[in-house]
């Protein structure tokens, strides 16, 4: 992991089990089945997976928005 805290590998699984789709993200470098960062039931797969990579974009956008303000913040506090 690098200081910033960036390395995260997150992917997406979408499987059906029963009569629902199965949607979760975990951590491609360390899998945690039992316990992903995020899962949903949805009950068509395009749900699923579209549920699944709104997640995803979420989680990215969280971290650019958390990296771009953790490279500011000295910048602008040593001014």
């Amino acid at each position: 992991m690098n200081d910033l805290g960036t390395e995260i590998h997150l992917h997406a699984r979408v499987f059906r089990t029963g009569h629902d789709w199965y949607a979760d993200l975990d951590d491609w470098n360390d899998p945690q089945p039992d316990d992903p960062y995020w899962y949903g039931y949805y009950t068509t797969q395009r749900a699923a997976i579209d549920a699944a990579c709104a997640r995803l974009a979420a989680y990215h956008l969280s971290q650019a928005h958390r990296i771009s303000h953790q490279l500011l913040t000295p910048a602008t506090t040593s001014a």
